[in-house]
């Protein structure tokens, strides 16, 4: 069954910031205050713990409330959420050492850098670096028949993922999505710049504009994420490509293009 949760944005949660390297890598950490509440909304947190209470995982969630979860995540610091209270801005909570490997090592069984991994071997993988090609690549039979690399997830300067897209300023900025394709592979599928395509591969296809772009290799399309009028997921896989980390092959798809 497919559900339809109403999400807490940023403004109606509890939330530890201590992410992306704030202040040049200082270790600082402050927490956002929940200022409002809107209907029944829920922190994603609190939805997981519910869940899994429901499911019989509670000693994989202990905790009652993402109060008591934050808790548990400040422990190696020495903090609690009381702490906060009197530092309503945050507070570091150590110093920021380049050389602290000397004292500690790495995070591998030998404290040092590995090149030849023993913990890949032990779980059954290469222990060495070697180059395997995604099934889907332009080496295989499946390259006749869908002859473009497909590859998305890049970053725009407007928006954070799907996020911002119901500001005018930005939207202004960055209209619509845009498939980027260089001049002389649109020339072989007889497109023009600002023509609508349809992108098909053995996941699905979706309608999208084209932007001529001198920046991207001939042979390469780029697909922009987080727009729900050309979902680029819809012709992502949804299953593993990296055997090991389980990676989707979200830069590395067959596709082909035609005009709409």
């Amino acid at each position: 069954a497919d559900l339809f949760l109403p999400a807490a944005s940023f403004l109606e949660r509890v939330e530890l910031c201590d992410y992306y390297g704030t202040l040049h890598a200082i270790p600082y950490i402050t927490l956002r205050k929940k200022v409002l509440k809107v209907g029944e909304a829920i922190s994603d947190l609190n939805f997981w713990i519910k869940l899994a209470r429901k499911m019989g995982y509670d000693q994989y969630f202990p905790w009652q409330n993402e109060e008591e979860a934050i808790n548990f995540a400040l422990e190696p610091t020495n903090l609690k959420i009381e702490d906060f209270k009197e530092h309503p801005k945050g507070m570091s909570y150590g110093s920021l050492r380049l050389d602290q490997y000397k004292q500690k090592g790495f995070a591998t069984p030998s404290k040092k850098v590995e090149l030849f991994s023993q913990t890949l071997l032990d779980m059954g993988y290469d222990p060495l670096p070697v180059h395997e090609e995604n099934p889907e690549n332009p080496f295989s039979s499946l390259y006749n028949e869908l002859p473009l690399i497909m590859t998305t997830g890049a970053r725009s300067l407007e928006y954070l993922h799907s996020g911002f897209r119901n500001i005018d300023k930005l939207k202004n900025r960055n209209p619509e999505p845009l498939l980027e394709i260089h001049p002389e592979t649109a020339k072989s599928y007889g497109v023009k710049d600002g023509d609508m395509v349809i992108v098909e591969n053995l996941q699905g296809k979706l309608k999208i504009k084209i932007k001529f772009s001198k920046d991207i290799k001939i042979g390469v399309v780029n697909i922009p994420h987080g727009w729900p009028d050309a979902n680029v997921n819809l012709i992502t896989k949804d299953f593993s490509a990296d055997p090991i980390t389980g990676y989707p092959a979200l830069k590395a798809s067959l596709c082909k293009i035609r005009k709409a």
